[in-house]
């Protein structure tokens, strides 16, 4: 398998971790959203001004299940579409490699989430 296929495939799963964080599971447990005025914004701030820091870390802790929920789902979704629809994935002229480590994308991407190392040239 081509090594420049391989990286691209890794790069992609690494920027999709690393936009994992939700901005609002921070918001919940920091100052809350903007106070600009906007009557949503005052809203969502009024909520969690009432809430103990527990009550907004369960929360944050559902924000951030159902953004990476998301994330999973497309990753299903984009798996399904490369293996049984032809779907590629081309950057720079170069194809991405379809599960290179023979495991599927969102099992990739979970296993990056919590924190695993990518299997090195030897186990690929």
């Amino acid at each position: 398998m081509d090594q420049q296929s391989v990286e691209l495939y890794k790069t992609f799963i690494d920027d999709l971790v690393r936009l994992r964080p939700c901005v609002d599971t921070s918001r919940i447990n920091g100052d809350g959203w903007p106070k600009n005025g906007d009557p949503e914004n005052e809203k969502f701030n009024k909520i969690l001004s009432e809430l103990t820091p527990e009550q907004k870390e369960v929360f944050a802790i559902i924000t951030q299940s159902a953004r990476d929920g998301g994330i999973h789902d497309v990753l299903v979704y984009l798996g399904d579409e490369i293996n049984l629809e032809g779907l590629q994935i081309v950057k720079n002229g170069v194809k991405m490699a379809k599960e290179p480590l023979g495991s599927d994308m969102h099992f990739d991407w979970v296993c990056r989430s919590e924190g695993d190392p990518w299997p090195n040239d030897n186990n690929e």
